[in-house]
């Protein structure tokens, strides 16, 4: 593995200001915000316009607190590799997929791993496959966006709203949807959907392979039920069948923002009455969660009128915790709306399913 890291002399930190330079006498700001959208020539571009560096001391703006540390780097050919990598490395190893959560980590030292091992040219984790029962397999590399296309393609019309809210197009087009669910992030899209779709890792260790359910993934916030030394290798998701429709809806600050609250719903039909219901959540408790309450007052009732009751028995699955996208008196008022949302569109879709 090649040792790399930060080099020593490095460009400004974002937002750092020097007492002796004010805004008005750093024209190197106003390029900043014209380059922030980190084009190749950006960093270029950026270092032109800054004050030149003084004798013995760092670039105006400098702080060592926003570059990652040193760290090994290997690129391993399989996946067999990759866990003897992380395994010998004693859990001070990280593995990268996307990157989209992994890099901002590391770049603000909220995480300090020895070593990053990188599954890019690993063969057969950028593959979509669906098979005769309709089980979807998607593989570790597999973005965000290739999901959206593939089921876009394929009228796959929840798998599509949840890749609809996940940042912009470029972390769609970079980060992974297992690379998410392996970060746990409460209010990350990916865990709701795999919860309604009965989603099941592959996860491989140095002992072998297993099956994983979603519902046993999560441990807590960041936090999951894999070892230090194991890779979900892919996740299988049950697409609904013919008479259920599905959907998804959140609440965020802003298109693109982590998710104050959010909801997926599956509705399967039996004339005018709700045969089952999968409801699960986001951004409402530590993990993303299923809706029990919601799913029992749902079944059985008549499609028309049960959707508002339904969805204000939330109240009962959740345990929202606030932080500074939303209060947790601001989540439980909205998580009746998500619901209500996300049941109100699949049911519209289940209907529009009948034969």
């Amino acid at each position: 593995m090649s040792r790399i890291g930060a080099p020593e002399d490095l460009g400004p930190a974002v937002g750092h200001e020097d007492g002796a330079h004010r805004a008005s006498q750093q024209p190197h700001r106003k390029v900043f915000h014209r380059c922030s959208s980190r084009s190749p020539g950006t960093w270029s571009a950026l270092k032109s316009c800054l004050p030149s560096r003084r004798p013995g001391r760092a670039p105006i703006g400098y702080s060592k607190h926003v570059k990652p540390p040193r760290f090994s780097y290997a690129a391993p050919a399989t996946v067999r590799e990759a866990t003897d990598l992380l395994d010998s490395s004693g859990g001070r190893a990280r593995v990268l997929a996307g990157g989209q959560s992994l890099i901002p980590m590391l770049r603000h030292r909220l995480l300090e791993p020895e070593a990053l091992i990188d599954l890019r040219r690993i063969d057969g984790l950028r593959d979509i496959c669906l098979d005769d029962a309709r089980r979807l397999r998607l593989g570790a590399m597999v973005t965000h966006h290739a999901l959206q296309r593939w089921a876009s393609d394929q009228g796959q019309d929840l798998l599509v709203d949840a890749a609809a809210h996940i940042g912009h197009h470029s972390v769609r087009a970079i980060g992974t949807v297992i690379g998410s669910l392996a970060h746990a992030d409460p209010s990350a899209e990916w865990g709701a959907v795999a919860l309604v779709l009965d989603g099941v890792c592959r996860v491989a260790g140095p002992g072998g392979e297993r099956e994983l359910g979603v519902e046993g993934l999560f441990t807590g916030p960041y936090s999951t039920s894999l070892a230090g030394s194991e890779i979900i290798t892919s996740l299988t998701l049950s697409l609904p069948p013919s008479c259920t429709g599905a959907a998804f809806s959140e609440v965020a600050p802003r298109p693109g923002d982590p998710a104050v609250a959010g909801a997926a719903a599956a509705v399967s039909l039996d004339g005018p009455c709700v045969e089952s219901a999968r409801v699960a959540l986001i951004g409402l408790a530590p993990t993303p969660c299923r809706a029990p309450s919601v799913e029992a007052a749902l079944s059985g009732s008549e499609a028309s009128v049960g959707i508002e009751a339904a969805a204000q028995a939330v109240e009962n699955d959740i345990a929202p915790i606030g932080d500074i996208h939303g209060s947790e008196e601001y989540r439980r008022r909205v998580a009746p709306v998500v619901v209500a949302r996300a049941l109100r569109s699949a049911l519209v879709r289940a209907e529009g399913d009948r034969p």
